[in-house]
This record gives structure tokens, sequence and C-alpha cells, in this order.
């Protein structure tokens, strides 16, 4: 059975062989052990992607939406986009990189007449079908040979948004300008539904992600009321392209879902969630009993687990959630966001091999109680969880 088919069968809630793995992978040690990759030397595009599905490959990862190059962050990238699909002035934009962050340092406006005077014109769909469609046809070949599993990805309206007009002067002009930002939100919505709309036609799996980071840690950024009436519809332009093939659609946004859940879950009835931030924020468990038929990706902590944790503490944490939700099916696990680059990578090389060796159906449970009960005693950061 491919990773494909495993998707394929999973994403509907039918048997397959074992779970599988996903994640968001941004870690340069990674990328050196298991792909080849060397630090200093310059790469072209194609160089950088086939050093991803070295490394996807080696360390165990199935499925993943992103295509890690240290050099270039995705921020720069999403500038460039703005010139080029909404026909805003390149000049005065700035993009700050350290390390593996990467923040908008200047924007030619910094007030609401500013934002005025520099809004966004509306994408036209045929220039994002020829940007689009050469990426994602190529991206699914190379993919399907590796039998690797490419998710493609777009940005939630809100946060496109906000990213453009800086998220201070996004919640001010909410109140005091709200045309500017309902203008914004529909440039950023259509874009990212036009992607949906090309992606749709040339799928490289049958799933779509959205990140609109919404949450934070005590809850949701925004009114459940301002999300329902600003938010919902625009998403709803998003998932209704994949929806009409049959995929599904994925809902991303860090930090404690909150009032926000049974908005994403109920009134735009999205497919899954990504992810389930721990520590404080979310349980995974609670919300699989409330919603037994939602599909989960994550969940093992990024936060302490992964960078501060020894193996055996990933392995355990690991363990748990296939003991606890993989005889039900619809979980994909991997980090609780991403594997940055304070985790080590000996500790998602477990995260992932645990999986492949414990998360194959049927779910034994009794050898994975025993393995837990093994190494109980050796755990660092979940010695008092369990």
């Amino acid at each position: 059975m491919t990773n494909q088919e495993r998707l394929q069968k999973a994403l509907n809630w039918e048997p397959v062989d074992r779970i599988l793995t996903w994640d968001f992978m941004d870690n340069v040690g990674i990328l050196e052990r298991y792909g080849g990759y060397k630090r200093g030397e310059e790469y072209k595009w194609q160089q950088v992607l086939e050093i991803n599905i070295k490394a996807f490959k080696n360390i165990g990862l199935d499925m993943t939406r992103y295509i890690y190059d240290p050099a270039n962050h995705w921020m720069g990238s999403k500038i460039v986009n703005w010139i080029r699909f909404f026909g805003i002035d390149s000049d005065n934009w700035n993009v700050e990189q350290a390390g593996d962050t990467a923040w908008i340092a200047g924007r030619p406006f910094n007030d609401l007449k500013g934002l005025e005077r520099h809004m966004p014109t509306a994408p036209k769909l045929h220039e994002v079908r020829e940007w689009f469609e050469p990426f994602i046809r190529h991206i699914k070949k190379v993919y399907n040979e590796h039998d690797l599993v490419f998710v493609g990805g777009v940005e939630g309206p809100v946060t496109d948004a906000y990213s453009y007009v800086d998220m201070e002067l996004f919640a001010m002009a909410i109140y005091d300008a709200p045309e500017l930002i309902s203008h914004v939100m529909d440039c950023t919505g259509k874009f990212s539904a036009y992607i949906s709309q090309v992606y749709a036609d040339n799928a490289s799996a049958p799933l779509l992600f959205m990140g609109e980071d919404i949450c934070g840690s005590s809850g949701p950024i925004f009114s459940p009321e301002w999300l329902s009436e600003q938010a919902l519809p625009r998403w709803r332009w998003i998932m209704d392209p994949v929806r009409n093939k049959d995929h599904k659609f994925l809902f991303h946004t860090d930090g404690r879902y909150g009032a926000a859940l049974p908005i994403i879950l109920e009134k735009l009835n999205a497919d899954g969630l990504h992810p389930i931030e721990r520590n404080g924020c979310n349980d995974i468990f609670q919300i699989r009993e409330q919603y037994p038929n939602k599909l989960l990706f994550g969940n093992v902590c990024c936060e302490v687990t992964l960078p501060l944790g020894n193996v055996f503490d990933v392995e355990d944490e690991t363990l748990e959630i296939i003991e606890r939700l993989g005889q039900h099916g619809g979980i994909f696990i991997g980090s609780s966001s991403e594997i940055h680059d304070k985790v080590p990578p000996e500790n998602a090389e477990t995260m992932y091999r645990t999986v492949h060796e414990y998360g194959v159906f049927p779910i034994n449970v009794d050898r994975i109680r025993k393995r837990r009960e093994e190494i109980r005693n050796r755990l660092y950061t979940r010695k008092d969880e369990v």
C-alpha cells in the first residue's frame, strides 16, 4: 500500500495497515543529518527539493506541506506574492531574517491613512493558475515517485490580512475602518480561494491545509461574532473547491481553540484540525470525545517534549497518542506544530519510528502499555505525567 493510498483510505475512515506520520519540517540539523545539506553552500530550488525528500525518507516522515529552504524564509515569498498578485508597490517593504525566524520589518504605511493609500487590488484567477499549476504538478510527480505525500496549503484570509496590515493596525481598523479590512480580506481570501481551485484540479493529495492563526494561548484573538461574520464566509470560498472534488479540508490555528472550535468544526464543518497544542492549550483526547468523526493532525508537543525531552519522553508521548486514539482511526501523528531547529534530530526520528513500529493495525494496546511501563523510569519531561 502506498502512502497516497493510505491517506485516501484514512481520510475516509477506511481500514489501512498503519498510521501515517505528518509534519512541517524547518530543522536544518535534520536536513544535514538525513538529507546531506551543507551550510554555506548555495543550492538551486530543485536541489533543495531533493534534499528535503531525502531527509523525509530517511527520517520516516510520510507527509508534509512544506519544502524547507534554510536560506530563504517563507515570509519573503509572501511579500513577493503580494507584489505580483495584489499589484502593490514593491518599495519600502522589508523582511528581516535571523536563524529560522523572519518578520516584516518595514511597510510603506503605519496608519490608516497610509493603509488606504496602499490598498491591494483583487488577484486574477488566470494569473494564479499560470504560477501555481506548474508548481503543484511538478511536486505531485516528484513526491509520488518517492512514495511521499505533499499536501497543498494556503494562508487563511485573516492571517494574510493582518500580516499585510500589521496586527496592531489591523485590530484598530476592525473598528475604525472596517471597510478597509473587508477589502484586504477580500483580496487575501480570493487569492487563497484561487489557489484552492487550481489545487483541486491538480491535487497532489486529497487534502488541503489552510493556515489561519486566529488563537493565542488564552483563546481566540478575535471575537466569535467577528469570526462568524467576517472570516467564515471567506473560509468557505477556500474550502468549497476542494470539497467539490470530494477532498478534505484541514483547518490550522496555533493556540487554544476555545470558542473558535464550534465555529471551525460545526459552522464551517472543517474535516480536521491541526495542530492541537498541548501545555494547557488543548486536550486532544477531549476533542476526540467531543468530535469523534473529525480528523486530528499532531500532537507530540513541540514546545516541551520534542525540544527538551529525551528520546524516551518522545516515545512515551507518541505511544500515548497511538494507544488512546489509534484504534479509532482519523489520527495522523507528528509534532504539535512544527519540527523547528530546537528539536534534536534524534527526537524527531524517535517519534516517526515509534509510529511506524507501534502504529500498525490492529493496534496492539497491550504491547504499547508494556513498552510504556519499560521506559517509565527513564522519562525526563514526562515523569510527572504518567
